[in-house]
Parts: C-alpha cells; structure tokens; sequence
C-alpha cells in the first residue's frame, strides 16, 4: 500500500523531471521538492514554466526548485538543454522521463522529421538520457525512470515503420511510442548495470491531466468523466512514479503501475511487460534506430 506518504527524504539529491510543469510531472516535483530534493524542471514554455515555479514555491515554501526549457521535439533543443546541465558540474541522481504528447489527431512531425509520438515521447527522451549519461555515471545508484501508459500493450510494434508513415492513427502513434519507451528502460537497465545506474520504466495510471487536450471534444468529456470514476485523484498520481524512482524495493528488471481497476488506480506494484520488451533482439533493434536516428550514441566506460 505504498503512497507519497511513503516516499524517503530526499536531501541532496539532484532530480530532472521533464514535463514537470504540469499533471504527473508537476506532483512528482512537488512532492520531491517537499522531500528536499533540488529539482530541476524541463519545459518547453518559459512562461508556463515560471509559473509553475512560483506556484511550487508557496506551495512548498522551502523548496529548491529551477526550470530551463527543453524541447524534446527537437535535438537541437535536446544538446542544448544537456550541455547546460553538464556544464553546472553535478552530478544527476534521477533522471525521471515523463513529459510526453498524446492522441495528436494527424500525423505531425517533430523539427527534426519524426513523427510527433515516437520523436516526442520516446526518441527525445533517448537523446535526453543519453547525452546526460556522464552526469548520472557520477552519481552512486543514479537512478532514470521512463514513464509508459497502458497503451503500450495494446499494439505490436514494426520497426520498419516505427514512425507510422504508412498507417497513422492518434491512439496506435502514442501507444507504439509508449511501448518504445519500456523497451528503451529495459534495455538501459541491461546496458547500465556495471555502471551502477538502474532504469525503470512504470505506467502512472489513469488521471485527469493536460496530455488529454488532442482528444475530441466529446469524446475526451467522457473520457474524463470515466477517469473520475476509475482513476487517480491528481494528488495521488504521482505514487507510482515516485515508488518507481525512490523505493529500494522497486526492481529494476520490473515494470511498475498500479495493480487495481485494469491498472487504472491503487497501490503501485509489478505489472506484466508487454511482449516486445521482453525481446532482446527487438530491443536492440529499436537501440539501433534510435542511435542512428537522434545521433546519440551512449557511452558506458
């Protein structure tokens, strides 16, 4: 029955959160920040973004919170960011992966040429964490969280069209590039183990949240209505994540997501890997598109 009332202290810890302006990112900064973490927030809106940081520090006065922007739909975004961070000279404890997009209705595509999904939710993430790899390497039992959604066990993924050039529907691009997304944790974790980083991917559930806004008009007002009924209430969706990122008995070789209510609420703990995660040669597969479509190649020496 692990919740954020669980959650350690935090101090001294160094934390990026992406996409923490916002839904689950915004509770999972909150509440490492009320744990005294110093948390850095990634975003793409300045404004929005110094926003958030004045509502976090009344809400948590004695806070250490930063924002800088990051665009993860674009690798010149994505280098810039990363050599920032770099050059501050810390060391990266958690590295929590949770910005993402959801149920564009047409096909778009990133700066970069990838569809929106897979450039946005999965390859940006993968440049991300590779370019800040030295940062983690530096720290003892660093720790990157990739946060997936149900929706990635419900499609099979094509690696010779893994940017759904031709067949694109809004519900398959975000659930393939969410299952990107484990696979990438999975893979990491195997990669990382000699240098002493853990990699987690988890499904935070079900909640009300802004990653919603392409859907329908219509159908998202039902939509929100049925979560109200099935999911999170917004101060507990982060439990999940932040079970995944800072509980010493989440397992990395595990995917992590509330076990009640078909995985839509309650208490974090182990759910099944979809199929392809559980493919090495798949995995590796994916590790090589992502490579040479982002340019980032990790370093594990």
């Amino acid at each position: 029955m692990w919740t954020e009332a669980d959650l350690a202290r935090q101090d001294g810890r160094r934390v990026i959160v992406t996409g923490g302006v916002s839904g689950i990112g915004y509770q999972v900064a909150r509440a490492m920040g009320a744990k005294g973490a110093q948390v850095l927030i990634a975003g793409r809106d300045r404004e929005k973004g110094g926003a958030t940081l004045a509502d976090l520090r009344r809400t948590v006065p004695n806070g250490d919170f930063a924002f800088r922007r990051l665009d993860l739909a674009d690798l010149a975004s994505i280098a810039a960011f990363s050599d920032s961070v770099l050059q501050d000279g810390h060391q990266i404890n958690l590295l929590l992966n949770i910005a993402g997009v959801m149920a564009v209705r047409t096909r778009t595509l990133t700066t970069d040429g990838f569809e929106m999904h897979m450039g946005t939710n999965f390859l940006g993430h993968f440049a991300l964490t590779g370019r800040l790899l030295p940062a983690l390497k530096a720290a003892a039992g660093a720790r990157v969280v990739m946060v997936s959604a149900r929706a990635a066990s419900w499609y099979k993924i094509d690696l010779s069209d893994l940017q759904c050039a031709r067949s694109y529907g809004p519900m398959r691009a975000y659930g393939l590039s969410k299952l990107a997304g484990v696979m990438f944790a999975v893979e990491l974790n195997q990669r990382t183990a000699r240098a002493g980083i853990t990699s987690i991917a988890v499904d935070p559930g079900t909640a009300n949240t802004s990653i919603q806004r392409h859907t329908p008009g219509v159908l998202r007002w039902f939509a929100n209505r049925l979560i109200d009924i099935v999911g999170y209430p917004l101060d507990r969706v982060a439990d999940p994540v932040l079970f995944a990122a800072t509980a010493a008995e989440a397992r990395p070789d595990a995917y992590i997501g509330p076990t009640r209510l078909i995985q839509a609420s309650g208490p974090p703990g182990y759910i099944k890997l979809p199929e392809a995660a559980r493919n090495h040669e798949l995995r590796e597969k994916l590790w090589q598109q992502a490579e040479a479509l982002t340019g980032v190649r990790f370093s594990f020496s």
